[in-house]
């Protein structure tokens, strides 16, 4: 008598691994988003810091993000070796307050605004 497995037995467990796999993938996929969403939260909480110290220098907010000193990443849209999956841009600046907004690259990611108060909030879809 050989000793081994049947092909049904190998069967049965590729399908389980199969099963397992599907049940991994999805909440795997949200935790990477998770960790991509994380990067348009940190590059508008410095957009947000350099504008409150643009505005203490010049009592203005700026519309400009080379004004304040923010320099974006090359996306992984714009070529091979970007690494941002978010664009940043001011929308909106004056003497009152200002808004800048996380666009994503990426389909699947959720954009992000800031306003002067500091609070980084999903905005739209």
């Amino acid at each position: 008598m050989k000793k081994g497995f049947t092909l049904i037995e190998l069967l049965v467990v590729i399908i389980l691994i199969g099963i397992l796999t599907s049940l991994a993938i999805p909440r795997f996929s949200k935790t990477t988003n998770k960790a991509m969403e994380l990067e348009a939260k940190i590059m508008l909480e410095q957009v947000q810091k350099l504008e409150e110290v643009y505005y203490l220098e010049n009592k203005t907010y700026s519309s400009s993000l080379e004004e304040i000193g923010f320099e974006q990443e090359e996306t992984v849209a714009d070529s091979k070796e970007g690494k941002a999956r978010y664009k940043i841009k001011i929308i909106h600046a004056d003497d009152n307050g200002f808004i800048a907004e996380a666009i994503p690259v990426i389909k699947g990611l959720r954009k992000f605004r800031v306003k002067e108060k500091g609070k980084v909030f999903v905005y739209g879809d």
